[in-house]
């Protein structure tokens, strides 16, 4: 947009000198008409001469093909394209000066301090996300299955659950999925106390209850329970449509996080030890034993390989626990080295010395982009991408050569007349 702007104001420029050369001729003969007729001719010159370089560099100025030293830029295109390519690569980005740049950055610092900030955070959690979807996306779960259970099977006597592990996963589970856990108990409540047969149930408790209650009293209590019952003050039907209806509608309520009995039960869960850890991971080692290869453990290990899978997939932008988890021990092992000053240097030198090797064995790519990208263009596409880059100070030339020349114009006539 804005080259062309230029464009137009240059063009008024050279239509402004044409104009003011005709419109003077007549008076040319007068010492004012010949200073502006000699500015306009001169401006009309600059004007010309320089919109002829201009275009030459792209076209054939007026389509006239014979005029030599034409459409420079696509008559040169190969060796335009091998000079970009030379730049970018042996000077802009020279294998040594990427080098210098990666020696001379403090990795474990520099990222350290990027994950402090919130969008940092996001950031790594975005990119994990997508990093995990599209590495498990064409990964079908019977197969992912298969072949964690035959490494299982491999190495299964060398397999020991730790009860330090064991401590932490209880944690993770509590911490990342307690909202969730509760979510799916009280969804499957409220799907339970649905429907007639939740009202069957609660019919046949409370008859058994009023059943043991006067059969446990004096003959006043079974009188008053048979009266009851035949007067219609004590129906069952309705006692039990009305105590379902608001137990399912308390779990309704149940599952608002802010519920007051929500928070109570969430936070028994946060006291609640599943299990002692020692036992807990030598029971988990056995039971491990117990399902490897086996269809049932194939299966569950596959369930929960697809659950995960649609988790990540379908989770688009949704903030998830599991990648939350996983962002978060990835920061505090990235703090817990970036303290570590032997730690830090040792795995800094180590990854700096990766880069460099990568950099050495892959910096022809860079050249190789550059030259592919460039020759994908035709001369049109070619000499579009550099008038896009290049077009305003290309007009200027010729808005310069139109001022210049009729400052020339001027400066020529009156030093004639003077001298």
């Amino acid at each position: 947009m804005r080259m062309k702007r230029m464009y137009a104001i240059a063009t008024f420029m050279f239509g402004l000198a044409l104009a003011g050369s005709i419109i003077v001729w007549p008076f040319r003969g007068s010492f004012t008409g010949g200073l502006l007729f000699a500015a306009f001719e001169a401006a009309l010159v600059g004007a010309l001469a320089d919109w002829f370089a201009v275009v030459a560099l792209f076209r054939h100025p007026l389509g006239l093909k014979f005029i030599p030293h034409t459409a420079i830029i696509p008559n040169n295109r190969g060796r335009i394209i091998e000079g970009i390519v030379t730049i970018v690569e042996k000077d802009w980005l020279s294998l040594d000066f990427i080098k210098d740049k990666i020696l001379d950055y403090q990795l474990i610092d520099g990222v350290a301090s990027a994950l402090e900030t919130e969008e940092g955070r996001r950031g790594l959690e975005r990119l994990a996300q997508s990093l995990i979807a599209n590495t498990i996306q064409d990964l079908n779960p019977e197969d992912v299955a298969r072949f964690v259970h035959l490494m299982l099977a491999d190495n299964l006597n060398e397999i020991k659950i730790s009860p330090v592990l064991v401590e932490r996963l209880e944690a993770s589970v509590k911490n990342l999925y307690g909202d969730d856990l509760i979510r799916i108990f009280l969804n499957w409540g409220i799907a339970a106390t649905q429907g007639e047969d939740f009202e069957r149930i609660i019919k046949r408790t409370l008859t058994r209850a009023a059943a043991d209650y006067s059969n446990r009293g004096n003959f006043f209590r079974r009188l008053g329970k048979g009266l009851g019952e035949s007067l219609d003050i004590v129906n069952y039907d309705e006692a039990a449509e009305a105590l379902s209806n608001r137990i399912n509608h308390f779990l309704v309520e149940m599952k608002e996080p802010s519920n007051q009995y929500h928070i109570r039960v969430k936070t028994e869960m946060d006291k609640l030890q599943i299990a002692d850890p020692a036992s807990a991971s030598a029971m988990l080692s056995e039971m491990l034993k117990k399902i490897v290869g086996t269809d049932a453990g194939v299966g569950a290990t596959a369930d929960l390989f697809a659950a995960l899978k649609t988790q990540l997939i379908a989770g688009g932008n949704e903030e998830l626990p599991l990648i939350r988890f996983l962002t978060n021990m990835a920061i505090e092992q990235i703090n817990i080295v970036r303290w570590d000053e032997a730690r830090k240097s040792s795995m800094e030198s180590w990854i700096k010395t990766e880069l460099v090797g990568l950099l050495e064995r892959y910096h022809v790519v860079i050249g190789q982009i550059v030259r592919e990208k460039l020759q994908n263009l035709n001369d049109i596409g070619l000499v579009k991408s550099m008038e896009d880059k290049v077009g305003d100070d290309l007009q200027w030339i010729r808005i310069n050569g139109t001022v210049i020349g009729a400052l020339v114009g001027v400066l020529q006539y009156l030093l004639l007349h003077l001298l």
